[in-house]
């Protein structure tokens, strides 16, 4: 009955969050205009991937599925277009299973506490806009900063000297899973699972009575966490291991200049806390999780030394995870999902184990049973009275937030010019025998990959080019002039890949007597205007 009524609760919460979520995303981001960046790609990839299976074996399509840049959110949106077919809503209301799987480890963390203080967990943690946002970007960062999260926590919640071997396998493979789930992503996932399981391993040998006496316990924990880990990383990533790298290389390295925020040290350490990002995902749980892991401290140091141990290795895991994405020059917003994911876990962790501790202390002071059974009762009642409260203001009737808000005249204009140029590209005929190529400068108010899916759903043979990371207007004019169409966008204000080159491109392409103009579209924040090579 208690594991029953727990999951129901943690069902009845993901249902809400998802609800409220896709509906503010109807109204205000992504499932508001045709599918953008980065998601679509994502859904062009299920589409080619679902297309290619017809004619393929199981074990075929299982090995070209693991050959996508993320396997993970290609299952998920082909799981999304299987189940609502003809819509783009199903990959969202796919990943509201990520968030309920998320709660359901907080239960298994949680497992030895009293129900109340689970439930009030539960309740707690889909109050946290992180949770909102995995449901409303169909991106694999979200989902996987919560997985590696949750196995961060798992490592560090108990000691692994004490654990069985089967116990310390499943892990390694758990970790893998997790780190699997966004692939460019998995050697910093690794560093920090691996920093976490060093650190614990490390506590356990203190308290064993030192290194030199643990050293073979030790060893063969590592061995039988770290090979299953390997193991399973090496099947999951390996088929792509090569494209995964170039990608990472040519992200960090090839393109940095473009990607970097170019903010000094000190803004970019401070981001994912106190910053724009932390503030976004994370509101004021961040204070909240502050508060309660100091207050762990405190008490752990009243307890003594075991207590104080198992306080800092989870603070140290934090600011692992914490340091990894703040010291990269690039940053954005879901670089920082391995903090929110394992902060979430911290925050869950550090007040349970705070009222564990008090109970400890009031039994310590000789405080009668009764009244310290009521007294605490009383406090985890309060406590999940408070949070039910917030869930109701801030979730069920307040106004939750999206990750990618698009404002009216934004979600106009992508619609509008999304539907023109795909009405004027089906219809085309390339003047060569072969496919229609169609080169694009800018990501909006045309996504790129958008036209790329409407094509795959419809069988037509088209090439896109994106000739978005060139450094100079001359190099991005060379490229598009390799294309028969040119889809041009005017200079806008933009936190987009690319210079803002788009109006000496448009007089470029005007002046050009070997192009001419297709279609013109003026919008209040944009003009997008479509050539022709060779008319």
């Amino acid at each position: 009955m208690r594991l029953a009524g727990l999951v129901i609760l943690a069902a009845g919460m993901t249902t809400i969050v998802a609800a409220r979520s896709l509906e503010i995303s109807r109204l205000h981001s992504r499932l508001s205009v045709p599918p953008l960046y980065d998601d679509v790609s994502y859904f062009l990839d299920a589409i080619g991937w679902m297309n290619a299976a017809e004619g393929q074996s199981i074990l075929a399509s299982a090995w070209g599925l693991l050959h996508h840049h993320a396997p993970f959110s290609t299952l998920v949106a082909a799981i999304g277009f299987t189940l609502f077919p003809g819509s783009f809503i199903g990959p969202y209301l796919v990943n509201a299973v990520v968030v309920f799987a998320f709660l359901l480890g907080i239960v298994w963390l949680l497992w030895r506490r009293p129900v109340l203080e689970i439930a009030a967990c539960l309740i707690a943690v889909p109050c946290v806009p992180v949770l909102w946002h995995t449901v409303t970007e169909a991106r694999p960062d979200l989902p996987s900063g919560l997985a590696i999260g949750l196995m961060a926590g798992a490592i560090v919640d108990r000691g692994v000297l004490d654990r069985s071997v089967r116990s310390l396998a499943g892990l390694g493979v758990a970790c893998a899973l997790a780190a699997s789930i966004k692939p460019t992503a998995f050697p910093a996932a690794l560093v920090l699972l691996g920093s976490a399981f060093a650190i614990r391993l490390f506590a356990d040998c203190i308290q064993a009575g030192g290194l030199r006496l643990s050293f073979r316990a030790a060893f063969s924990a590592l061995l039988w966490f770290m090979l299953p880990l390997i193991a399973t990383i090496a099947a999951l990533i390996g088929p792509a291991l090569v494209e995964t790298v170039t990608y990472i290389f040519n992200v960090f390295v090839g393109q940095r200049d473009l990607w970097s925020t170019g903010e000094s040290f000190w803004p970019g350490l401070l981001r994912f806390s106190i910053g724009g990002e932390g503030q976004f995902g994370l509101r004021y749980w961040f204070a909240i999780g502050l508060a309660l892991m100091l207050l762990r401290l405190v008490l752990a140091a009243i307890h003594g030394k075991a207590a104080l141990l198992d306080a800092v290795v989870l603070l140290a895991t934090v600011l692992i995870a914490y340091a990894i994405p703040s010291v990269a020059e690039i940053k954005t917003y879901y670089f920082g999902a391995m903090f929110y994911g394992l902060f979430i876990v911290a925050m869950v962790l550090n007040g349970c184990v705070s009222f564990a501790l008090v109970e400890e202390l009031l039994a310590r002071f000789g405080l009668h049973n009764d009244i310290r059974r009521t007294t605490l009762t009383a406090a985890r009642v309060l406590m999940l009275a408070f949070v039910a409260q917030l869930f109701v203001r801030h979730v069920v009737i307040g106004q939750i937030s999206t990750a990618t808000p698009l404002s009216v005249q934004q979600q106009e204009s992508i619609r509008v010019a999304t539907e023109r140029l795909w009405s004027l590209l089906r219809d085309m005929k390339p003047e060569q025998p072969g496919p229609l190529t169609v080169g694009f400068s800018s990501p909006y108010p045309v996504t790129s990959a958008t036209i790329h899916l409407y094509a795959a759903q419809a069988k037509m043979n088209l090439v896109i080019r994106n000739e978005l990371f060139h450094r100079s207007p001359q190099a991005t004019g060379d490229a598009l002039l390799k294309s028969e169409i040119l889809v041009l966008s005017s200079s806008i204000p933009h936190t987009l890949v690319g210079p803002r080159v788009g109006d000496e491109l448009m007089a470029r392409m005007d002046a050009d007597k070997s192009v001419c103009v297709l279609e013109t579209m003026t919008f209040p924040d944009v003009t997008l205007r479509v050539y022709r090579r060779g008319c």
